[in-house]
């Protein structure tokens, strides 16, 4: 898979389910791709959450990867 960004979605869940597949937990997730849990958690709350914070498109990709493998 190449980096694409017209496939962005920084959609919590979309997310979530990429960190449910490659069998993580966020701390193991965050770790893995270089970032601090708490910034993940930014990204993985809901997006009515006053904490929330759209995730990257690099983010996204990086947790892709992670569920392929």
């Amino acid at each position: 898979m190449k980096p694409d960004a017209s496939h962005h979605d920084p959609r919590p869940e979309y997310l979530r389910s990429r960190i449910q597949r490659a069998g993580l937990s966020q701390r193991q997730a965050a770790d893995r791709i270089g970032i601090s849990e708490r910034l993940l958690r930014y990204y993985l709350v809901a997006e009515k959450h006053p904490s929330y914070r759209a995730a990257p498109y690099p983010v996204q990709f990086a947790l892709e990867k992670l569920a392929e493998d």
